[in-house]
């Protein structure tokens, strides 16, 4: 199972970009899922009131619901990344595209809004593409810098990476 991070800052795009990788890999005919980070803390907006989370309160070690193809699920204690992804390994996912989790070292795609984002280029590990409006100069970088206006080459070079 391939993992692609798509790690950022609020608002510098990333669910734009990760929408646009799943339907590009998707319509090849890849089985790609998705897995995001909550990074406003605390539990998922509308979990906090419903029957399966008041059930792992109670003391259930694991509490899942199912309706209309939404599978919910919470655990007495936080989730740790290799058992959110041993899930995904069991549904026979080919590729997942992680949002967020800046601190994972799976193979990473940047945004960056702003020059004030630049340090997060020196914050995280295997950094593949860099995706920004800023004028960066390739020359100066080990990984591919591509302008915001090239989102789709972006999504090409990804999507070539994988077949």
């Amino acid at each position: 199972m391939e993992i692609i991070q798509i790690v950022g800052y609020k608002n510098s795009g990333k669910t734009t970009l990760v929408k646009a990788l799943i339907e590009t890999l998707a319509d090849q005919g890849i089985r790609v899922a998705s897995l995001k980070h909550h990074g406003h803390g605390g539990a998922p907006l509308g979990i906090e009131e419903t029957d399966s989370e008041q059930h792992r309160r109670a003391g259930a070690v694991l509490s899942g619901v199912e309706g209309d193809g939404l599978f919910q699920v919470s655990k007495e204690q936080a989730w740790d990344i290799d058992q959110m992804l041993a899930i995904f390994r069991l549904m026979d996912i080919e590729v997942v595209i992680m949002e967020g989790f800046k601190k994972q070292s799976y193979n990473k795609i940047v945004l960056i809004r702003s020059e004030e984002d630049l340090h997060l280029l020196n914050e995280v590990t295997n950094i593949k593409a860099v995706l920004t409006p800023l004028e960066l100069k390739q020359e100066n970088y080990a990984y591919l810098v591509f302008k915001k206006t090239e989102m789709d080459a972006l999504v090409e070079w990804i999507s070539l990476r994988i077949q």
